[in-house]
């Protein structure tokens, strides 16, 4: 994507991961960025700095998304300007878009966010680029095609996992390998601590930790896991703990099953090293 040099944007997300995707997302459009992971961080960054585009997560820890925004309006009618502020949001609130858009949201986007999606907001809304849209697709699929030649040979034979979605999520090979390991590397920990709060009927916190894991799978490309944590999520929301206790045992053999497919990825680190 053709933007002007001094097109930049702040990435507002509390979670690691999902600042990196959106970072090397924006960098393949040639869009500098900055980093916040918190409402906090946020407002002070935008007191300090220009930016052309805010992508703000709705749901944070502390000043969540929507109280946030709040306060960037004023930050920018004192500072003079206007800043399209582009919520970024969970599936399950695709049905809000329409609020969002209603208090003041220049666009939602949901996660886990897809390229071609993220390409049209910036078109939108940066300052003045064009994209020669079938050109750019092409080029992303050839683009897409050498990364996929970068990644170690044994990926390919891992049960269950979309190589080709997790590369589209994460733009690079290095990326990709990087979320993976991310992944790979909490799958004991998160694992045993659903199964702790599973046998202590613990379902509130038991719900967001199955929330956290279905946003991580579907971004790695491990869609059957993700799906099988979606379940979960619904079942944990409506109170069906019958479906809770049926279904988390298969999910649980499903998720742990990951640490031995993706074990060599810390041979790999190793090597590295």
């Amino acid at each position: 994507m053709e933007t002007k040099p001094q097109s930049r944007v702040l990435i507002v997300d509390d979670m690691r991961v999902n600042r990196m995707i959106l970072s090397s997302l924006l960098a393949s459009n040639g869009v500098l960025s900055d980093l916040a992971e918190s409402g906090e961080e946020c407002l002070e960054l935008c007191r300090k700095n220009k930016y052309d585009l805010i992508l703000l997560d709705h749901r944070m820890p502390g000043i969540d998304g929507v109280d946030t925004f709040v306060q960037l309006k004023e930050i920018f009618k004192e500072q003079g300007r206007k800043v399209p502020v582009v919520c970024h949001t969970v599936e399950a609130a695709k049905d809000n878009i329409n609020l969002y858009k209603a208090a003041g949201f220049a666009d939602v986007l949901i996660k886990p966010i897809q390229p071609q999606r993220l390409s049209e907001v910036l078109m939108e809304h940066l300052p003045e680029g064009s994209v020669q849209e079938k050109q750019r697709r092409e080029d992303e699929k050839a683009r897409l095609k050498v990364e996929l030649t970068k990644l170690p040979a044994w990926l390919s034979n891992v049960p269950e996992l979309d190589i080709s979605l997790g590369m589209e999520n994460c733009e690079t090979a290095d990326d990709y390998m990087e979320v993976l390991s991310v992944f790979a590397s909490s799958v004991t920990e998160k694992a045993d601590e659903i199964e702790r709060l599973l046998n202590e009927e613990d379902y509130s916190h038991f719900t967001l930790k199955v929330h956290s894991l279905k946003t991580l799978a579907k971004i790695v490309g491990a869609l059957s896991l993700s799906k099988a944590a979606v379940e979960l999520e619904a079942a944990g929301k409506s109170g069906d703990i019958e479906i809770i206790k049926e279904k988390t045992p298969k999910l649980l053999v499903s998720y742990r099953a990951y640490a031995d497919h993706l074990a060599p990825l810390a041979h790999d680190e190793e090597d590295k090293a």
